[in-house]
């Protein structure tokens, strides 16, 4: 029996029919197998509704941004934004983040952003957290040095879990972030609503 890789809903609502279409073409026009080695990649992984992976494409205009993400009302909001507003250097993959990276296992970033993962509050429910032991191995691999990851929750218990995690790593350098990674998202305001504290950190690969 395969492990499941994701769990919960892959849509929230009902996509129109154009919108879904628009979206299916977008993927063949913005092709990640397009992508060399040579180019300047930033990756984040959960987009959520895409407030995120948009403000990166505006501010690093020279360098290509993959949002990989299975929630499918997230990406296409995306990808319509991208049509409409003429941005060219988004790149998506609607599946999840392990698929993906085995599928584009050459593929090397300079900055890879997760920002409000799924917390899985519940005690039972925890091994279904994305960042873990096996997700770090993975993500260093993919990591050119002194490549960045950053990394932002307002679960305390995963905060913790994700900085004991790290400590397993003598390749990289831990950091504590005070300030907000980017901009405040849908997830952000809802952590900030509920006066969930909201901690950051940043690691280095030497």
């Amino acid at each position: 029996m395969k492990k499941k890789l994701y769990f919960g809903r892959v849509k929230s609502r009902k996509i129109s029919k154009i919108k879904e279409n628009s979206f299916k073409k977008y993927l063949k026009k913005k092709n990640i197998k397009d992508l060399t080695l040579k180019k300047k990649l930033i990756l984040e992984i959960g987009i959520g509704m895409g407030e995120n992976l948009i403000y990166l494409s505006k501010k690093n205009t020279r360098k290509k941004i993959i949002g990989v993400d299975p929630f499918m009302n997230g990406m296409v909001n995306v990808s319509d934004y991208c049509i409409n507003n003429n941005i060219k250097n988004i790149y998506l993959y609607p599946y999840v983040f392990q698929k993906f990276i085995n599928r584009f296992k050459k593929l090397r970033f300079n900055v890879v952003y997760i920002l409000f993962p799924d917390p899985w509050h519940k005690k039972r429910h925890r091994k279904r957290r994305i960042v873990n032991e096996e997700f770090l191995k993975k993500i260093l691999k993919v990591l050119k040095k002194k490549g960045k990851v950053f990394f932002s929750t307002d679960s305390i218990n995963y905060f913790e879990s994700v900085k004991n995690n790290l400590k397993k790593f003598s390749n990289i350098k831990v950091k504590k972030i005070k300030k907000i990674v980017t901009i405040k998202t849908k997830f952000y305001l809802k952590a900030e609503k509920k006066n969930n504290k909201i901690n950051s950190l940043m690691f280095t690969k030497h």
